[in-house]
Order: C-alpha cells, then sequence, then structure tokens
C-alpha cells in the first residue's frame, strides 16, 4: 500500500460495539466500513446493558455525553436476597466512589440506535446491513472481504466485532491454522433468562430506580435492575447437562419452562420473578459463554469485544470491556493514519501485538472476577456459599476488592488521546490518562 493510500478498516458487525468503533474512527478521519448480517443495525433483542464510567468517559470526549445520560439510569444501590425474599446485604455500589460515577443501566435498543443515529450521514452511508461474511483474503496491500451475497469490499485491515460466535474468528483460525483448541475458545456453564418490563407495571417502592436487586440461592441467582422507565432481569443457571463448547439454540418453550422453574423465586424483598415474567415486554434465553483467545490478531485481522474475550454479565463488564478495546484501537489507528507512511502487513501486525499487550491486564482481572462472582452468587460448593451469605455481608469484600483490586486497574485504562473530556469526573482513584488537556486563557 502506498504512502499516499489512506487506512480504510472494515469493521464485521454492527452492534455495540462496532457502532462506538464506529464513532471513534469517525472522530480519527479513519475511513471504514461496516458489515452487519442483519437487516438493521438497531434489532430490538430485550436486553439490558450495564454502562461504567470508563465508557461515560469516551462518551464525554464524543459529544455524546447528554444523549446516553438521558437514557440511562444511574444505579448505586444494591440489595441481596434469598429466595424466599430476606435481604441479608445492602450497600452501595464503589464506583462512583472510586471514580466519580455509579453504574447506569440502559437499554441496548436505546444505546445502539443513539449511536448510529448521532453518526454523520457521510459515516452512516459506510455502513452496510445483510452482509454475511463469507471470506476474508489477504492481498499485498490490505485486505479483500467477500460477503455470501458475493458483493466484495477492500481495505486495508479488518476488525471483528461480530460477537461470541464470530465468523471473523472462525476464518482468522484457519488462515493462521490456529490449534483446535482455538476453535472453540469459550465453555458455557451457566444459561441465562433475560427481559425486560414497563416499571410501573408492579406497584411498589421496592421498584423504585436506581436499584440493583440480585437473589443469591444454591443452583440459580437473579439481577433485577430497575431503570426510570423499565426494568431488566437476568436469571443464572447451570447449564442442564453439564458443561459445553458447543453452540446452543433455545426455542421459546425453553424460554417458558425456564420462567416456570424459577416463578416462585424472590427478585425483590416483595417480588417473585412470577410476578414480573407475567408483566415481561420481551424474554430471551441464551448460554452464556467464558474465556478468551490465546491471540486476538493475526497479520490484517483483528477481533474486539465478545469475538476475543468473553464473560458472564454478573459484573456488568462486558460492553465495557470491549468500549476499552476499541479506545485501544482508536488510538493506534489514528497514529498510523497520519503517520504518512506505507501501511505495511508488519506495521498492522505490530499495532495488534501493541493493542493486545495494552489490553492484557485489565481483560483478564476481569474475567477472573466473572467468573467468580457467577459461581460465588450461584452457591457453587460450601466456600462460595459461605462467603456469599456470611463473610462478605460481614466484610464487605466486594467493596474491597473493587476499591482495592478493580478500581485502580480501571483508573489505568485509557481514553481518547486527541479529545478532550469537557465534563472529567475524578474520585478517590484519580484517572491515569486525562485526554487531550486544553489550556483555557
Amino acid at each position: 500500500m502506498t504512502a499516499t493510500t489512506p487506512l480504510k478498516v472494515i469493521i464485521i458487525g454492527g452492534g455495540p460495539i462496532g457502532l462506538t468503533l464506529a464513532q471513534i474512527l469517525t472522530s480519527a478521519g479513519v475511513d471504514f466500513t461496516i458489515l452487519e448480517r442483519r437487516s438493521t443495525v438497531t434489532p430490538e433483542e430485550g436486553a439490558g446493558i450495564a454502562i461504567g464510567p470508563t465508557s461515560f468517559r469516551l462518551y464525554d470526549q464524543l459529544g455524546l455525553l447528554p444523549q446516553m445520560e438521558a437514557i440511562s439510569t444511574p444505579i448505586p444501590h444494591k440489595h441481596v436476597l434469598q429466595r424466599d425474599g430476606k435481604v441479608y446485604n445492602s450497600y452501595e455500589f464503589h464506583l462512583r466512589a472510586c471514580h466519580g460515577r455509579a453504574m447506569a443501566f440502559l437499554h441496548r435498543l436505546d444505546l445502539v440506535t443513539t449511536l448510529f443515529s448521532t453518526l454523520p450521514d457521510s459515516a452512516k452511508a459506510n455502513i452496510h446491513v445483510n452482509k454475511s461474511l463469507s471470506d476474508i483474503t489477504l492481498t499485498p496491500d490490505g485486505v479483500t472481504v467477500t460477503c455470501a451475497d458475493g458483493t466484495s469490499y477492500n481495505g486495508t485491515l479488518v476488525i471483528g466485532a461480530d460477537g461470541v460466535h464470530s465468523k471473523t474468528r472462525k476464518i482468522m483460525n484457519s488462515l493462521s491454522n490456529a490449534p483446535e483448541s482455538e476453535t472453540l475458545p469459550f465453555e458455557t456453564t451457566f444459561q441465562g433468562l433475560f427481559g425486560n418490563f414497563p416499571r410501573l407495571s408492579l406497584p411498589g417502592s421496592e421498584i423504585e430506580p436506581g436499584h440493583d436487586w440480585e437473589c443469591h440461592s444454591g443452583g440459580v441467582s437473579s439481577q433485577f435492575f430497575v431503570g426510570r422507565d423499565r426494568g431488566w432481569f437476568i436469571i443464572y443457571r447451570p447449564l442442564p447437562g453439564g458443561p459445553t463448547r458447543e453452540r446452543i439454540d433455545y426455542t421459546d418453550e425453553d424460554i417458558k419452562q425456564f420462567a416456570e422453574d424459577v416463578k416462585d423465586m424472590h427478585v425483590t424483598n416483595k417480588l417473585t420473578f412470577g410476578d414480573v415474567f407475567k408483566n415481561v415486554n420481551k424474554a430471551g434465553l441464551t448460554q452464556l459463554q467464558e474465556g478468551a483467545v490465546k491471540n486476538r490478531s493475526w497479520k490484517r485481522i483483528g477481533l474486539v469485544g465478545d469475538a476475543c474475550d468473553k464473560i458472564t454479565p454478573n459484573v456488568g463488564l462486558g460492553y465495557n470491556n470491549g468500549v476499552l478495546d476499541v479506545i485501544v484501537l482508536g488510538n493506534l489507528l489514528k497514529k498510523l493514519n497520519e503517520s504518512g507512511e506505507e501501511i505495511t502487513e508488519e506495521k498492522v501486525g505490530k499495532l495488534f501485538k501493541e493493542y493486545q499487550a495494552e489490553r492484557k491486564e485489565f481483560s483478564e482481572k476481569v474475567d477472573d472476577a466473572a467468573r467468580g462472582v457467577i459461581r460465588t452468587v450461584t452457591h457453587t460448593g460450601l466456600m462460595k456459599y459461605l462467603l456469599d451469605r456470611w463473610i462478605n455481608p460481614v466484610l464487605g469484600l466486594d467493596k474491597l476488592y473493587g476499591s482495592k483490586v478493580m478500581g485502580p486497574l480501571m483508573a489505568k485504562q485509557q481514553v481518547l488521546e486527541w479529545l478532550e473530556e469537557k465534563n472529567g469526573i475524578d474520585g478517590s482513584i484519580p484517572w491515569a490518562h486525562k485526554g487531550l488537556v486544553v489550556t483555557k486563557a
């Protein structure tokens, strides 16, 4: 590729991470194309998404903070209860004290709609739907991506943001002759029933906005988040039949049976899951994979988000971890685009290696935390039960781990280097990176 040929990024997948990367690349002045297999980038899936302080910092830099605050609800309070509704632990999450912002919750549809609608028309024109990835071919100066409908797109590199069942990852592994262990890198031990409901359909003070209610019990656990207009739930239980690395597709009957199995479990101190499910707007059932790939890239192909690192939702860091992926890549891609140098395969490979090295420590800690939490809240073994039911409420280990272990690591994560944070907030742990600092006259 000649020095005068600009960088062109082909993004596979137009979900939350793909659209977040599109926002970053638009700001960076980097050309891109998104190829999305579905008929729209704004499907209604019924799910909610947790947004953490690091993601809000990005929204601030991109000028999206007012929109994101308008569609999300801060969730600073957590209550833990038994299956019979008895609360045995309540506290405020550590995030606001440590980092200046509480975790917030929003509807997935609202997130992707905002990310898409706030792109300029020129960027929207680069997003193509009904484009199912068929193949990736490396050329002497770039890549050619072929879709199932026969169309093809040329670029400098490919970024797979196509989720846990990533076709990009599958093709990359085939081209690189990756070991068999990388073919199915994620293992499923738990499944999750999720959905949302109108908040006002359930009267009572226990569904006031801003609360996370969690039932912890042997073999099943729930999270119940209450927003301004709606609430969201996810019910966790071990996968019937034991762990698997194979894909599982669920039916409407599977959803109904799961809901019937847990209808008497309390999701707040007064409400059972049966009370909630009869008012559900939309529900789904999914396997909850865990694991990380050994290599996030090969030559001109890279992976982000769930395509390379999958955690269970308990800790609320799935999307946020993916956002950190694309922030790091955004900083590196902007530098590469402005270098004025020929963008060789070697340079692209080096960029991806820097990206993986930067994300290693935090991603591994998040993986370990999520893996431990889901087994603790479902009381997988006597020690997990004792830890959750008796030790943690007395010693406050959740807040201690958050503030002393995860907090300092979170504070070290990058922001975009070329944009200012206009509404930056510090907590007790200062941010290590501040983005562009504008000196005011």
